[in-house]
This record gives C-alpha cells, sequence and structure tokens, in this order.
C-alpha cells in the first residue's frame, strides 16, 4: 500500500519546482556605485562660542556658518534622493 504522504511530498516539491522555473531571473550586474560626492558625510555643525565670549559679531559669524553647513547637507540629500529616485530605489 502507498503512503499517503510520500504521494503529498512528490506533489509539492513537482509544484515548487514548477512555480521557480516561471519565475523571472535575477539580473547579475551589480548596480552602478553612487557617485562619491553624494556619500560624503555632512561635517560636524559650528559650535557657539562660549557665553561670556559671545559677542553680536561672533553668534551671526556662527548662525552664518550653520546655514552654509545646513545648505551643504541639504544640496547632497536632495542630489542623493534624485539619484535614487532616478534609478528606481525609493
Amino acid at each position: 500500500m502507498r503512503s499517503p504522504y510520500k504521494l503529498m511530498s512528490v506533489l509539492i516539491f513537482a509544484i515548487a519546482l514548477t512555480s521557480c522555473a516561471s519565475s523571472t531571473p535575477l539580473g547579475n550586474a551589480p548596480p552602478r556605485p553612487l557617485p562619491a560626492d553624494l556619500m560624503t558625510p555632512c561635517p560636524a555643525p559650528t559650535k557657539p562660542p562660549l557665553q561670556r565670549e559671545a559677542t553680536k559679531e561672533k553668534m551671526a559669524v556662527t548662525v552664518k556658518l550653520l546655514l552654509d553647513e545646513y545648505g551643504l547637507c541639504a544640496g547632497r540629500t536632495f542630489e542623493l534622493q534624485e539619484e535614487l529616485l532616478e534609478r528606481g530605489m525609493q
């Protein structure tokens, strides 16, 4: 007498084998690397002057430096986002 488990396992194996054959093959080419300028980390934020040395001019210069650093990082982030969207990665 035949075992129902043997027949069931052969049937499952056959179904699994045919489902793998109909799937699309993966591309074997590695993805292009991202440009190096987009992978550069953002600089550390400028530290504010000490309380006893804080003058209006020093604070204004510090705020200007922080805004420049923010603009640099925001630009890099935007360009990286655009590059990834162009490649189809979301």
